[in-house]
C-alpha cells in the first residue's frame, strides 16, 4: 500500500522468476517497478548484440522510472538475476501524486529524468579511454568525500586516496606499455 488515508493506493505485485526478462529496451513503458525482494540487472543492448551492464538493483530500489515521467520507449532492458517480487507503479498513480506536489518538485523530477537519459546514452555510445576513467574516478571520489561529515573526510582521504592513486598509476602504466596496440600479448 502506498500513502495513507485518502491517498492510499493498493499497488499490484508481480513475481518474476530468475533469468526472466522484465522489460526490454525500446518497448513502450507505462510503469516502474519497486524491488520488494530479489535482484535485477539493468543493461543496454548494443547494435552488435553485446550487452552493457548499467546497474544491479535489489530490495528497495526502483527501475523503469523514466516511463513514469516520459512517454518514450524504454532506454534499457532489465532481467531478474534471482527470483523477484516486484511492486508495479503505474504512470497514472505516479502522475496523480506528482501533480499534487509543488511545481518546483515536478520540474526537478523531469530535469533529473532527462539527465539520466543523457547519461545512459553516453554510457552506451561512448568508447571511453583512460582519461575518461581518470576523470570519472576522481569526480566520484570528490563527491563521496564531500558527502561525508567533515570529521570523516580526512580519514576517508587518508584511507582511500593512496589506493586510488595506485590504481590509476597501474592503469596509466598499462596504457603506456601497451598503447592499445596489443603488444606484449602471449
Amino acid at each position: 500500500m502506498l500513502g495513507k488515508g485518502r491517498d492510499a493506493v493498493i499497488l499490484e505485485r508481480k513475481f518474476v522468476p530468475a533469468k526472466s526478462m522484465i522489460m526490454r529496451q525500446g518497448e513502450e513503458g507505462v510503469c516502474a517497478f519497486l524491488v520488494q525482494s530479489g535482484s535485477v540487472q539493468v543493461f543496454l543492448t548494443q547494435e552488435d548484440g553485446s550487452e552493457v551492464e548499467l546497474a544491479r538493483m535489489g530490495t528497495g530500489q526502483i527501475f523503469g522510472e523514466m516511463a513514469l515521467v516520459f512517454d518514450a520507449p524504454r532506454t534499457a532492458s532489465v532481467r531478474a538475476v534471482e527470483d523477484c517480487n516486484l511492486i508495479v507503479i503505474t504512470r497514472k498513480t505516479f502522475m496523480d501524486k506528482l501533480n499534487r506536489s509543488d511545481p518546483t518538485v515536478k520540474a526537478m523530477v523531469e530535469m533529473l529524468s532527462r539527465r539520466l537519459i543523457d547519461i545512459n546514452a553516453t554510457l552506451a555510445n561512448k568508447k571511453s579511454d583512460f582519461e575518461d576513467l581518470n576523470q570519472t574516478v576522481n569526480a566520484i571520489f570528490q563527491n563521496v568525500a564531500q558527502s561525508l561529515p567533515r570529521g570523516q573526510q580526512r580519514l576517508f582521504q587518508n584511507a582511500v586516496l593512496p589506493k586510488l592513486k595506485e590504481f590509476l598509476d597501474a592503469l596509466r602504466a598499462f596504457r603506456d606499455r601497451y598503447d592499445g596496440r596489443g603488444e606484449g600479448e602471449s
